[in-house]
């Protein structure tokens, strides 16, 4: 089983919990979010190259210029 079918597992289980167990739902959803989370990194690793100097004068991006093409998961 791959990294990313462990953690969706993982989640499904937390989110399994948080039914059965109403008292605690919103730790058992926070968990099942945080294995969703894992999921994702683990689906959409991806290598990033950059070329060197290209004679434009225009300067190389850096990673915290393309942060904002991760996906986050947000709580509803």
């Amino acid at each position: 089983m791959d990294r990313r079918t462990a953690c969706l597992h993982q989640a499904n289980a937390f989110r399994e919990k948080a039914l059965a167990d109403p008292e605690h739902h919103d730790q058992w959803i926070d968990e099942a979010i945080k294995w969703l989370e894992r999921a994702m990194e683990a689906s959409c690793r991806a290598a990033v190259t950059m070329e060197g100097d290209d004679g434009s004068g225009a300067p190389a991006p850096t990673i915290e210029a393309m942060v904002h093409l991760r996906r986050a998961i947000v709580r509803q």
